[in-house]
Formats: C-alpha cells, structure tokens, sequence
C-alpha cells in the first residue's frame, strides 16, 4: 500500500493553461475590523467557470496527434489478430 500524501494535489500547470489570469499580489486586509474568518474569493477564482472553456474549440485541430495515435493502434490491432488467426491454422 502506498503511503498517503498529506499536502492537497495542485497540478504542475501554468495559471495560463486554464485561462486564468497570473494572479495579483496580496493586498493587507481593509482596515475596517472584521474577521470573518472565511479565505477571500480572489476575481480570478470567481470567473473560473466563465473563462475556462473556450466558446468555439476545433477539436481535430487540439487531438490530431491523439486521433493518429488510436488510428495507427487500432491498424497494429488489426494486424495482431489477423496474424493470430493465421499461425492458428498453420500450428495446427
């Protein structure tokens, strides 16, 4: 069994990779008294879900490489059990 990671699992990406702006500085808490208590929600954590799928996204153009990779397993595939069909009436 593996031993279990206590830090939370951020990926290694840059901010830029999700469309998210490089976040600002921190800026000292107003000065007004309160402790809520509760993590302030950056502008950049607040327009994740808007920014983060792109409206029009050519789909052939970003898995070209995937779709060629599958094509090129599925032909190796093909080829396996074609060879596996044939050394079965030979050997026999």
């Amino acid at each position: 069994m593996s031993k279990k990671s206590r830090r939370g699992r951020t990926p290694n990406l840059p901010p830029e990779a999700f469309n998210i702006p490089a976040p600002k500085p921190a800026q000292p808490p107003a000065a007004t008294g309160e402790a809520t208590g509760r993590p302030a929600v950056t502008g950049a954590a607040r327009n994740f879900a808007t920014t983060a799928a792109p409206a029009s996204v050519n789909l052939r153009r970003e898995y070209g490489e995937v779709l060629g990779d599958l094509r090129l397993t599925a032909i190796i595939f093909i080829a396996l059990i074609a060879m596996m069909i044939v050394l079965s009436f030979v050997i026999r």
